[in-house]
Order: structure tokens, then sequence, then C-alpha cells
């Protein structure tokens, strides 16, 4: 793990802010316990929280700011496997025996992150059932999210993916502008084009074709959706209702 020099900031203090886990949502001794339980941990920009492949100790848990989750190919290649916004649990697989980080886990602003170790999780899980069977609510939800990614990236095109990427960062991210849904990140092209499993030369392509279609404007770094009801049709995979593009075939980032 690469620990940073403060450690010393408050975070995860309510239960509002971890809310939207369903392992946080406790009260009374419980969370008073598990508050007890949990390293607080500051981060500056883009800078490593852990690496994939290292030996994983507990739960991670993003109280204020962003992060990204990478993943690396034989090749050396990278993928974005989501974005991350305050008050989720970075990774949930730490229970495992010998676990080790499945992604690099990497801060896009300044961040504040609690640890929870496995082992003192484990031994409050001992004393309290309600936290295991959360814990069982939340691994069975990180199996479904996995399944629907898995699906994203083998059945759809690079067109439909760039579509579901975006919609996705607009429902997340996204604020009302004057023309449509503005993308609220700082997001460089080659992470975007991470985060969709495509190059930067057919991101720039596509963004181009998207443009001609009217389905979004672009301004610098800000991406701002036009026709969001052409775009969710597109990420269903009904691409059909847009025209074929040879950009279809390009190489993914797989």
């Amino acid at each position: 793990m690469n620990r940073p020099a403060d450690r010393t900031s408050p975070c995860c203090t309510t239960q509002k802010q971890t809310g939207r886990g369903n392992i946080f949502e406790l009260d009374g001794d419980t969370l008073e316990d598990f508050h007890g339980i949990r390293i607080p941990l500051s981060y500056r920009t883009n800078q490593a929280v852990f690496y994939e492949g290292h030996v994983s100790i507990g739960l991670y848990v993003l109280c204020e700011g962003k992060v990204k989750l990478t993943r690396s190919s034989y090749k050396g290649q990278r993928l974005i496997v989501r974005i991350l916004d305050a008050g989720e649990i970075i990774e949930k697989h730490a229970f495992a025996q010998n676990a080790v980080h499945q992604t690099t886990c990497e801060t896009l602003e300044p961040c504040k992150i609690c640890l929870i170790e496995r082992r003192a999780y484990l031994d409050l899980v001992k004393r309290d059932s309600t936290l295991a069977l959360k814990l069982i609510e939340m691994l069975s939800s990180e199996v479904r999210s996995n399944l629907t990614q898995l699906d994203t990236f083998t059945f759809k095109s690079a067109r439909e993916r760039l579509a579901a990427t975006l919609l996705e960062l607009a429902r997340r991210f996204g604020s009302a502008g004057q023309n449509g849904i503005q993308i609220g990140m700082n997001l460089k092209r080659e992470e975007l084009a991470e985060m969709t499993g495509i190059t930067p030369e057919t991101l720039a392509r596509l963004l181009g074709a998207f443009q001609a279609e009217k389905l979004l404007a672009t301004h610098g770094k800000l991406i701002t959706l036009t026709n969001l009801q052409r775009l969710a049709r597109l990420a269903r995979g009904r691409a059909s209702d847009l025209r074929e593009s040879a950009l279809d075939v390009a190489p993914v980032l797989l």
C-alpha cells in the first residue's frame, strides 16, 4: 500500500458520507464500533492509493474527492474500470484469503479515504451478525456490477460503448447547461479512451462523428450531450438508429 504522509484528517465521520455503500447503513453501537476501526488517509491529486497485484489488507472508502480505477493488460495497455465519487467503496473483495488488488487506484483530485483493515472488520462481524449480512449484500452487488461491465465490453461496438460511457458520466457527474447536459469532469481524452476501451485515435474519430450527428458538442475538455434519447438508443445497442460507421471495427484495448 502507498501510504501518504498525512493520516490525521477527519474522514467518514457521518453515516451520510458513506451512505452509498450498504455496508455503512449502521446506527447505534454498531456505527460507533465501525468508526473506531477506521484509519483516515489523505491524498493529493494524481497520487496512487494502491497498485494492481499488491496484497489487499482491507476496504478503502472514498470520503471526499474522485479516484479512477485502472487495469493493465499483459501488453501494458491500460483500461479505466471506473471513476468513483465520494461515499463509494473503492474495492469490495478484500475479505478473500490472500486477496490482491484487482486494479490500481489513483486520485483525480485531493481525496480523503478511510481504510478499514480486514482483520478488524471481521472481528466486528463475529460480534454483530448485521455486519455479516451487509457484507454479503455488498459482495453480491459487486458480482452484478462486474457482469454488467463484462457484457458491455463483450457485446457492444466501440460506438455503443462510447455512448454508454458518456451517458454514465453524465448521470453521475453531469449538470444542465444551455444546450444539454455538461459532463462536469476534467477528464483527459486519453482517460476517456481508457474508460471506453478504445484507442485515443478511435476516440477522436468517434467524437467527431458524434458531433456531426449532433449527439454532442465539445469545447476543450468540456463535453455537452445534446441528444440524450439517441445516445441512449445507441448505448442499448440499437445501432441501426444511427449511421453505421467503419469505426466499429477499430481495434480496442481489451
